[in-house]
């Protein structure tokens, strides 16, 4: 009896234990649980349009940038050429020559700037009118032409004597249509006093400060300026003012 029951204990212990064992999970169709993705032609082309519209985008700002750089760099460069060309014009005015140790109205321009200056005109203003030869200006305001009638007078009566360097003696220029190197120095007018023109020289000198004066000139790049007689500069499209007696280009 106790033998049959020993023979039965191991079939028990062996159904029990395949009991214990987990199941095994049985293996499904993926097909069936995911769901299907698939893009229809309209929505691809419309991907690939916003793909092409960004690298378009993309492209035109590189190339933006690269212009606006090189438009910079340009920019910079003719800056730096019209400092270097740059003509700076201004009047002077004095009535002692240092160098004679004499009484004398000198009147010039000088180029003060870094590049040389073609002079188109200058214009005098004296009571409200207008005058591009500086004799003109001072025939207008003290008589000049009276002065030089008296200089020809004398030399007719003494004509073997150096009635300039007796009597008095000016000298004027206009320049028009000139170029005027960077450091160089134009003379416009220039009077020594001497007793013959004594009162001609006074009163020329006292009427300095009502002169006014105005010359146009232009760079070597055709950039073009006015400067007055207290030296303002003003940057001008070109120089229209034409005088009458001045040289055809």
């Amino acid at each position: 009896m106790s033998e049959h029951n020993n023979n039965n204990l191991p079939s028990e212990n062996v159904a029990e234990t395949q009991a214990a064992k987990p199941a095994r999970p049985q293996p499904h169709n993926s097909r069936h649980s995911r769901g299907s993705f698939k893009l229809s032609r309209s929505k691809m082309n419309t991907i690939l349009a916003l793909c092409a519209m960004f690298i378009s985008a993309a492209s035109f700002y590189a190339t933006y940038l690269q212009a606006k750089a090189a438009q910079e760099q340009v920019s910079a460069a003719e800056k730096q050429l019209k400092t270097e060309t740059w003509p700076w014009l201004q009047f002077s005015y004095s009535n002692f020559d240092l160098d004679s140790t004499q009484a004398t109205i000198r009147v010039d321009i000088r180029n003060s700037g870094t590049g040389p200056a073609i002079i188109h005109y200058i214009k005098y203003e004296f009571d409200g009118e207008n005058y591009f030869d500086v004799t003109e200006l001072m025939d207008a305001c003290c008589n000049l032409n009276a002065y030089q009638a008296a200089l020809d007078d004398a030399q007719e009566e003494e004509s073997n004597i150096n009635y300039l360097k007796k009597f008095g003696w000016y000298v004027s220029s206009a320049p028009q249509k000139i170029l005027l190197a960077d450091g160089d120095t134009f003379n416009i007018f220039t009077m020594p006093k001497s007793n013959f023109n004594r009162g001609l020289w006074d009163k020329i000198d006292a009427h300095k400060s009502v002169f006014k004066a105005e010359a146009c000139y232009c760079s070597i790049l055709k950039q073009c300026y006015t400067t007055n007689e207290k030296a303002v500069i003003t940057e001008v499209p070109s120089c229209s003012t034409t005088p009458t007696n001045s040289i055809n280009e």
